[in-house]
């Protein structure tokens, strides 16, 4: 999938949505799309999660314009999903993904491929300035698919990284 994302990275943006709550909700999935010759859409889709872990998931797709319509449909039952202009869409996701590293997480594998979607969309030339963490700190919320493993393993980083006070955190019970 990976040449034929770079391939679709020089089509015309179709669109480039974010959830309207993400800050709030410290989550949300965001799609970034470009229109393709022969009528397709190229989509790359990313978890992105604000508070403290940056690309939890990413995907690629090419679809038809019907599919792409019913997958928006479907996540916008879920999350309200608004434009963004696609500097600030690539500046968003990338300030996230920063802010994770800087915290000691990676991105999800996929992020590599689905990021090449942005092509020549600079996110430098956007103006918005985007905070992350939550009142000033890291929140890691526990995800439902998080083993136990996983959500100490992350907790541990967290307080290697910043102390145990540095940090906030919300353990969901499973």
């Amino acid at each position: 999938m990976a040449p034929q994302i770079a391939t679709a990275a020089n089509s015309p943006i179709h669109e480039a949505l974010v959830p309207a709550k993400l800050f709030e909700l410290g989550m949300g999935n965001l799609v970034f799309s470009r229109s393709l010759p022969d009528g397709r859409i190229a989509l790359a889709g990313f978890l992105l999660d604000v508070f403290c872990l940056g690309v939890k998931n990413a995907f690629v797709a090419i679809v038809a314009r019907d599919e792409y319509a019913k997958r928006l449909s479907s996540w916008s039952t879920v999350e309200s999903l608004q434009p963004m202009d696609p500097a600030c869409f690539r500046k968003l996701v990338e300030g996230g993904v920063a802010y994770a590293r800087d915290l000691g997480f990676k991105s999800h594998p996929d992020y590599a491929v689905a990021s090449q979607i942005f092509g020549d969309v600079q996110g430098t030339t956007c103006p918005t300035r985007f905070e992350y963490g939550h009142d000033g700190k890291p929140f890691y919320i526990s995800g439902p698919h998080e083993t136990a493993t996983q959500v100490r393993n992350i907790v541990e980083q967290l307080e290697r990284r910043l102390g145990p006070g540095g940090f906030h955190y919300l353990v969901l019970a499973g």
